[in-house]
């Protein structure tokens, strides 16, 4: 089910356009996306400005490029009718910080203009800034994606590209020979990898459903995540498969209380981090302490007040509450300091 619907015409959009000479190096993919790092050659010195100004030293991993992705930027929003709202735009010229993000051909996704202007306009404006991911629209070159293209024929033929991720490619090359589906804009991404040499690394969870179900039975303690996870385990014994009962309780993680947040966590952590109580005890009080959390627990329960059950699938609140619980949380730790861990949320 898609979330994102259309706000009316679509204006041609005032952003930065990539320079056509960018050095690409692929990172890695989802179901819909291909994430590449990306580096000015040694004789351009001077890119075309964009509205990002300085990242972090962090990216989205590649397995959120799926749901993805994000969202928010640092300072300012292009907005989808054309104007830019009141922003401090910089040139870049160093792209270390960031990566790029390409879609491809399938036929259900949306294109990146579509996806930017629900982003601006319906989930960026539910959060405060610098609580998400940082993320930009940009135009592209049409002999970047071409580029783009070939190499992930050079890595299937080389048996590096993932197999079950081969024979579908970037939407936007204008080939005939190609896969064909329009495609002119692309997202800038933060990027969020960790610095190991710092003792960095980062962890990657989904928070799913922080309230219960208004379609639970009364007085049902079970949250919807884990309802759902025991009817899969129930199933796979009936079968005689051999489960292991994993995930967090999204329950544990909004319940006040620091033992059962612990419990999330060290789910969250997994071995040989979990054994490590004095980490488990940092990561517990970050994440105890950090908005996210409890943003989006007041939104799942304003947007959906009725339940899945009861609610107009195609409302514009039941859709944002759908995709406010497949949110991915994104907290980079530092192992050997007491540094606060830095946490973000990506859409």
């Amino acid at each position: 089910m898609s979330t994102i619907q259309a706000t009316g015409s679509h204006v041609e959009p005032s952003v930065p356009v990539l320079p056509d000479g960018l050095t690409l190096k692929y990172v890695a993919e989802g179901a819909a996306n291909v994430i590449w790092r990306i580096s000015l050659p040694d004789e351009q010195l001077t890119p075309p400005p964009t509205a990002i100004e300085k990242y972090s030293e962090s990216t989205p991993p590649p397995s959120v490029v799926d749901t993805d992705v994000d969202i928010n930027r640092v300072n300012g929003t292009t907005k989808a009718n054309g104007t830019k709202a009141p922003t401090t735009t910089s040139a870049v010229t160093d792209y270390s910080h960031l990566l790029l993000r390409l879609r491809k051909c399938l036929p259900s996704s949306e294109s990146n203009l579509l996806a930017y202007e629900y982003l601006s306009s319906v989930i960026m404006p539910l959060f405060p800034p610098g609580v998400m991911v940082g993320q930009e629209l940009v135009k592209l070159p049409p002999a970047l994606v071409v580029r783009a293209n070939d190499t992930l024929h050079h890595l299937e033929k080389s048996g590096v590209r993932p197999a079950h991720r081969q024979n579908l490619y970037l939407a936007g090359d204008p080939r005939p020979g190609e896969q064909q589906m329009e495609e002119v804009y692309a997202f800038l991404l933060e990027d969020m990898t960790p610095n190991t040499s710092l003792g960095e690394f980062l962890l990657e969870f989904k928070a799913k459903w922080l309230v219960q179900s208004p379609n639970a039975p009364q007085g049902w303690k079970r949250c919807r995540t884990c309802a759902l996870r025991l009817r899969k385990y129930s199933r796979a014994i009936k079968k005689g498969k051999k489960v292991e009962w994993r995930g967090i309780c999204p329950f544990d993680l909004v319940s006040n209380d620091q033992e059962r947040a612990k419990i999330a966590v060290r789910h969250i952590l997994q071995q040989p981090r979990s054994e490590d109580e004095k980490l488990v005890g940092r990561v517990t009080s970050a994440l105890m302490g950090c908005p996210q959390l409890s943003i989006l627990k007041e939104l799942q329960a304003s947007l959906d007040p009725k339940g899945i059950l009861g609610a107009d699938h195609k409302s514009k609140e039941f859709l944002t509450a759908m995709t406010l619980r497949d949110c991915t949380f994104y907290v980079k730790v530092r192992a050997f300091s007491l540094k606060a861990s830095t946490s973000k949320l990506v859409y």
